[in-house]
């Protein structure tokens, strides 16, 4: 969890050094909503990238079902808030293609890929033991997890995620 939510991060703010150089920052609200409307692409490409690594039986490893079904659920009503998100952290010539009909399938495109990028084979079955044991939750609390192990991890000595999160501890 912790390395998705690092890759959500990075992606959220590679793309943002004006928004980073200024005091910009996205709400636990906005992050979670972020959270909630990649999901779907992230399970399904985590299942895909772990293929090698787990059954095809593995809960990550289903292209369809109750549990990415709840995920999926939750993306339509997630957009506005992760596009909130998105605008303070991107560009200001990006914020416009925010407000376009395909940015909403273009965004979850690319941030999805880029997460799953960065997950080593051999810590499938971590992922795979994660998705199993928040699997009952609602898909809101994973992602109210997920942004609080963010929060954390800004407020430590040597951050890993790099998530602007509004109401953390300044890093010096």
């Amino acid at each position: 969890m912790r390395r998705i939510a690092a890759a959500i991060a990075l992606f959220a703010t590679t793309g943002a050094a004006q928004a980073q150089t200024s005091a910009a920052c996205v709400t636990p609200a906005e992050a979670e909503a972020l959270v909630l409307f990649v999901a779907p692409d992230l399970i399904r490409q985590a299942g895909t990238r772990c293929a090698t690594a787990l059954p095809a039986t593995a809960l990550i490893r289903r292209t369809s079902g109750p549990f990415l079904a709840r995920y999926e659920a939750e993306t339509e009503g997630a957009w506005t808030q992760a596009k909130a998100a998105l605008s303070r952290l991107t560009a200001p010539q990006a914020i416009q293609l925010l407000d376009s009909s395909f940015a909403a399938p273009i965004v979850s495109s690319i941030i999805a890929p880029m997460v799953v990028g960065n997950i080593d084979p051999a810590d499938c079955p971590r992922i795979e033991r994660a998705a199993t044991l928040v699997q009952s939750l609602p898909p809101r609390n994973v992602a109210g997890l997920i942004v609080l192990f963010a929060q954390i991890d800004a407020d430590s000595p040597r951050p890993q995620m790099r998530l602007p999160l509004c109401g953390t501890r300044p890093r010096n």
